[in-house]
């Protein structure tokens, strides 16, 4: 009982005052504390214990060789015992963290092993019991308990900033605890889909989005290496990548548990991490935080936001597996951009660089262009084509064709901006060998010969005795020497090779045969005569033909190169490519319909956040002050104030910042910079009381702001502690104080409302170094922000806001048409628009002006190359469909 009494009254504040010698009592509470934790007593002050525990993990590497007091069997005797200090408060963690049995407790050991591990990856020697650690937290994520399980994956959350330590550490530490994570989600999945709990449903979330920060933290060639395997022989059937592993596991989220029965040998499962993951845990007594007050009016509504809250949990986990995947998809490797963190997703809309749009803003006049039109794709992402001028190539670029593709794509993870070309060579040297072609023929001689050359005298090459190349040989490198007719010689071998082949056996080939039998010099000088008079008519006919112009056939031109004249020719082009025209999609791709409502529901679509927003407000107090008007004046602060400030996030420009204003203005108002935090799912805005203007008119707007938030850092350098009337306000949910320490250490408090569920890592009673400060009470703040608001009726997420706003945007403009009306929109989004751009839109083109079209149809000047047959069924298309766009509007 004596020594439950002086841990329940003794708080960490004793560490935090500093007198003389305490340190010498470090290895006492230490021991006390684990004494309480170990015994069965109801009475037992466990809360205390584990933050005495918590609050001394920074010790160690500070005070080093602090003594441990201990004490002789048998006798009064103290002496210094021999064991190290951090091994004796490491071993009592890693006990606690897995035997505690009391629920606050419990997460506050999480919180505190958590926090150790964070100290010992700052030191140049990290303490071997590290792994041990993460182990155990890693265990925990399957814990029964969904209370203790959340802290532990905001712990793996906090860790992710520390991932090159860990790597440091075992190379391969930051890919085993993404395995742990694809293993955890894949064993929770089946009970945690279909469980009408709450925190079921809330906790596969929270592993869901850590896995994706933890993939877009580390190399993306980290993520394509193999998963590891416990044993050798289990390596060479598991070929596949990590980032394969987590696709499989997202998409049986997204599916469902019947697609995760079928494919389960597919998954990362517990039993293939390695074998001293599965601990065992014991049991802790679960604790509701009391219900926040409810006010008579809102019972009417009770059963209605009941209904619509269980609905909204079926649908949370696919909901959130399919954005990890989009962002995946849309992130992974190229995050953050070249315009900084603060900028994630695409400013670019319909109307920019639209040549037949000349507002700066999206306007219905967008829903006029001939050169663009939206689709909608699996009744979850919106597509927006529009064909734009192409930029002037520079000096030494290829040539390019006249117009791109821009394609604009909404989805529940933001909105994305592409530009397409097409590509026809990369180089100059490209463009000058498409026309270019070598003759390959080779003449085999370009000697000229003696026509009398074959009744010359035999010489000692060419007679019957010589050495005779092979008919394959090439015929070139047998005969070098001039003057020889390769004819000539070609006939003398194969008569030789192949006698056979000779007509006369006594003649060769190349001598000329006798003259037949029976023939006279008359009839031999007819014949002669008859063929030169032969000869001379065919010259005179040819001659005749030269003249005469009817014979001459016409000369054949190169053909000019011709520009599509139809504005959406080229996004027409693109989605044939891609197969968007063809049948098969018709169940998957569809039109919207342009009008005003679409146009209002895009802008506010536009407008919503693409990820997590915070703001957190930040108070500086002096000594001595303790009203309102001296705090909200201070216009700077102590040194180890401004550092801790600047280690929240980086100052930026609050008049050119394209992130998270949060309420601050651009004008100065509100002060020029300040600290700002993001990551690819999460933004942070911290509104600095030093950083806004201090002029006593400017107090009343600058409460305004900071009292608004929800969630207060207080730096107090004051001698008293912080009241929390001291700053009036309804809002401050959760404030966390920071007392500076004489150590360079710094002491935390933490104030909440009591229906603010438990959040870490820092926890009330933390005393920690300067190094981790910053980090941990940001992380701290993201995570009390997030409790607080998990409390409110009704709350949205970004992502589920977007899929809301999307599935009404699809139910409502999606346009249900049959396949022809479709490829007719498509071949032109804008019938009555003129082809050349420059007229005003007529809104419909009517039946008879377009039989009377003539020469002026609009697809003669789109294809001239295309049949008149199907010119005429296809103007006949466009008519029909502009006819029903004007009954339409109408």
């Amino acid at each position: 009982d004596v020594l439950n009494t002086i841990i329940r009254a003794c708080s960490p504040r004793f560490f935090f005052l500093g007198l003389p010698g305490f340190t010498m009592l470090v290895g006492d509470f230490i021991t006390a504390a684990a004494r309480v934790l170990r015994s069965d007593s109801s009475e037992a002050p466990r809360l205390e214990a584990q933050t005495i525990l918590g609050s001394l993990v920074c010790f160690p590497n500070l005070y080093l060789q602090i003594p441990v007091l201990q004490r002789v069997p048998g006798s009064d005797d103290i002496i210094v015992g021999n064991e190290d200090i951090k091994d004796y408060l490491v071993n009592i963690l890693l006990e606690m963290a897995t035997r505690e049995h009391c629920e606050g407790a419990r997460c506050i050991a999480v919180c505190t092993l958590g926090l150790w591990v964070c100290e010992e990856l700052t030191q140049k020697n990290i303490h071997h019991q590290v792994k041990d650690a993460i182990n155990v937290l890693g265990v925990t994520l399957k814990f029964g308990n969904k209370a203790v399980a959340q802290v532990a994956c905001d712990v793996f959350q906090l860790l992710i900033s520390h991932w090159e330590h860990l790597q440091r550490l075992e190379p391969t530490l930051p890919k085993k605890i993404i395995e742990i994570f694809v293993a955890t989600i894949a064993f929770l999945l089946p009970s945690a889909e279909h469980s009408t709990v709450e925190a079921d449903k809330k906790l596969m979330v929270s592993l869901l989005l850590c896995l994706l920060d933890w993939c877009m933290a580390v190399p993306l060639s980290l993520l394509l290496e193999p998963i590891t395997m416990p044993s050798p022989e289990d390596r060479t059937s598991h070929k596949a990548p990590l980032l394969d592993y987590i696709y499989r596991v997202l998409h049986c989220c997204v599916s469902g548990s019947t697609l995760h029965t079928q494919q389960s040998h597919y998954l990362l499962s517990l039993s293939d991490l390695s074998p001293d993951y599965d601990l065992m845990l014991g049991q802790v007594k679960s604790f509701e935080p009391p219900p926040s007050q409810t006010t008579s009016s809102d019972f009417g509504n009770l059963l209605t936001v009941a209904e619509e809250k269980r609905r909204r949990n079926m649908e949370l986990i696919p909901l959130t597996a399919r954005m990890v995947m989009t962002h995946l998809v849309n992130h992974l490797g190229h995050h953050p951009l070249s315009g900084g963190p603060a900028l994630l997703h695409s400013l670019v809309s319909e109307n920019h660089d639209n040549p037949y749009v000349e507002s700066s803003e999206l306007s219905s006049e967008v829903f006029k262009s001939p050169n663009l039109q939206l689709f909608v794709f699996n009744d979850s992402t919106l597509v927006s084509y529009l064909q734009i001028p192409a930029e002037t190539p520079a000096v030494g670029q290829p040539p390019k064709c006249s117009s791109q593709v821009r394609v604009i794509v909404r989805d529940i993870s933001g909105k994305y901006s592409w530009d397409g070309a097409i590509l026809y060579c990369t180089n100059h040297d490209d463009c000058d060998d498409a026309g270019v072609f070598d003759a390959v023929d080779r003449p085999l001689s370009t000697t000229s010969h003696d026509p009398h050359s074959r009744n010359q005298p035999d010489s000692p090459t060419n007679g019957p005795y010589k050495n005779h190349c092979s008919v394959s040989d090439s015929l070139s490198d047998c005969y070098e020497e001039e003057g020889l007719d390769i004819l000539d010689t070609l006939l003398e071998d194969l008569g030789h090779s192949s006698p056979e082949c000779l007509p006369v056996p006594q003649l060769r080939l190349n001598q000329p045969a006798p003259s037949p039998h029976g023939m006279n010099l008359e009839q031999e000088s007819a014949i002669m005569e008859a063929i030169l008079r032969q000869m001379q008519q065919e010259d005179e006919q040819v001659r005749r033909w030269d003249a005469d112009l009817s014979f001459k056939a016409a000369c054949q031109s190169e053909p000019s190169h011709q520009e599509p004249k139809a504005p959406f020719y080229f996004c027409r082009l693109l989605l044939n490519d891609l197969g968007m025209n063809s049948w098969d999609r018709r169940k998957s791709f569809h039109l919207l319909k342009k009008n005003s409502k679409l146009l209002r529901e895009l802008k506010n679509l536009d407008s919503r956040q693409c990820r997590e927003t915070h703001k957190i407000a930040v108070f500086y107090i002096g000594e001595g002050q303790e009203d309102k008007c001296s705090i909200l004046s201070n216009s700077a602060g102590s040194q180890a104030y401004e550092d801790f400030v600047s280690g929240l996030g980086w100052e930026v420009d609050l008049a050119t910042h394209c992130g998270f204003m949060g309420g601050l203005q651009r004008n100065g108002s509100t002060g020029l910079t300040a600290p700002y935090y993001a990551t690819s799912t999460v933004e942070t805005i911290f509104h600095v009381s030093t950083r806004m203007p201090s002029d006593s008119d400017c107090l009343t707007k600058k409460l305004r702001h900071l009292g608004n938030d929800e969630v207060h850092i207080v730096w107090s350098e004051h001698s008293r502690d912080y009241r929390r009337g001291i700053i009036p306000t309804d809002f401050g949910d959760v404030l966390i104080i920071i007392y500076p320490m004489k150590n360079h250490m710094y002491f935390i408090q933490i104030m909440k409302k009591p229906q603010v569920p438990f959040f870490g890592p820092l926890f009330n009673g933390a005393i920690i170094t300067g190094t981790l400060l910053p980090s941990l009470v940001r992380a701290t703040c993201i995570n009390a922000s997030r409790a607080i608001k998990s409390r409110l009726t009704l709350y949205q997420s970004f992502y589920e806001e977007r899929a809301l706003y999307l599935e009404a945007i699809v139910q409502n403009h999606r346009e249900v048409m049959t396949f022809e009306d479709f490829a007719s929109q498509v071949f032109s989004p804008s019938p009555g628009y003129p082809m050349s751009g420059t007229g005003s839109f007529t809104g419909s083109v009517s039946t008879e002006s377009g039989n009377n079209a003539g020469p002026t149809d609009p697809v003669d000047q789109v294809s001239p190359t295309m049949p008149r047959a199907t010119k005429n069924r296809v103007s006949g298309k466009l008519r029909r469909s502009a006819s029903a766009i004007s009954k339409s509007s109408n």
